[in-house]
């Protein structure tokens, strides 16, 4: 079986790294993400199985602010839809400009380095 380092994204309560998986069963999608309350200072520590990148995707974008989180990496097979995705987002949700633009350079910057600059947590 192998596991490449699909998609990596953060913010200060979450994040995750999602890893594409081959094996004797196929291709199949592994997320390894956690959640933080602050409130209580408690990690929790989660393990999702996707049969694909769709599934993924419709998940982490039921946050209608997802753009406003912080990617880390980006697979070069996903980088064109996620570019379009962005073109439909409202980026003014947040009224702070420079908060706006530092989010924008974020995603610009995860969708335009090589494809194998970041191996991800242990790699």
């Amino acid at each position: 079986m192998s596991r490449e380092l699909y998609f990596d994204i953060s913010s200060e309560q979450s994040g995750g790294s999602l890893y594409k998986v081959r094996g004797l069963a196929g291709v199949h999608f592994y997320y390894n993400h956690s959640t933080y309350d602050d409130k209580k200072d408690e990690v929790k520590v989660f393990e999702t199985i996707y049969p694909d990148f769709a599934t993924f995707w419709k998940e982490l974008t039921k946050d209608a602010k997802w753009y406003y989180l912080h990617p880390l990496f980006v697979h070069p097979e996903q980088r064109d839809f996620i570019r379009q995705q962005l073109k439909t987002v409202n980026w003014s949700v947040h009224p702070d400009k420079k908060w706006q633009e530092s989010h924008q350079r974020q995603w610009k910057k995860v969708l335009t380095d090589p494809g194998n600059y970041y191996k991800g947590p242990g790699g």
